[in-house]
Order: C-alpha cells, then structure tokens, then sequence
C-alpha cells in the first residue's frame, strides 16, 4: 500500500494567486477588448468584455464582497455604469483629448485616458 501525500496550501498563497490570477486576466481583458476594436472583431470584443467583468467580480471577492455582491455589480443595471454614447478627437501629433471634458467621475476619465492613451500609442502618435 503507498502512502498518500497531501499538498498542503496556505489560505494566504491561495488568495495571493486569486489576486495575482484576477488582476493579470483583468489586464488582459482590458487589452483584448481594445486590440478586438482595431480589428473589427466583435465576437473577441464580447468574449474580453465576458473576462473583464469576470476580473471585476474576482476583485471584488478578493476585497470582500459576498458571491451575491459580486454578481450585482458585475451584471447591475445601474444607470451610473450604462455607457455614454458620444465623441472623442484624438491629436495624435500632441496627445491632446477633447470629449472627455463634461465627465464628472475621476475614474472614468483617468480610465478613458489611459485607454485612449495607449490607442494613440498603437496608431503611432507620441
């Protein structure tokens, strides 16, 4: 008869790589739904979409929210996270914004910038 070894895991490594898993799908939820929009892919856009709110809910698990809160949040029909319909310009020679200026959440728009930030970067600007 073999002896059974057991693979003991600390509560603390588990949570560590729940953090580590859900920040890095996060990421790259984020980078897919852009690269899906310079391709003109809807069903990747959808699919990063799918892995984006997933991240968020892992988050906020990890933050202490119950199971019930997560999926709330994640599937809320809250008038404060339905998208804004309207138009942005882009200098891409000067990095300059314009259509972001009426958004009063700093979150938003620091999270708008960012992802415009980095859409100029791929189209070649500064």
């Amino acid at each position: 008869m073999t002896k059974e070894t057991k693979n003991t895991v600390s509560a603390e490594t588990i949570v560590e790589n729940l953090k580590e898993f859900a920040m890095e799908l996060h990421q790259q939820a984020k980078d897919g739904m852009i690269d899906s929009v310079f391709e003109k892919d809807e069903d990747a856009f959808v699919l990063a979409k799918i892995a984006h709110d997933i991240s968020h809910g892992l988050i906020d698990i990890l933050q202490g929210k119950s199971a019930d809160e997560a999926l709330e949040n994640v599937f809320s029909d809250d008038e404060d996270d339905i998208p804004v319909v309207g138009s942005i310009a882009v200098n891409l020679k000067t990095g300059h914004v314009k259509g972001i200026e009426d958004i009063k959440n700093p979150k938003l728009k620091e999270q708008i910038t960012k992802a415009i930030s980095k859409i100029a970067d791929k189209l070649g600007g500064k």
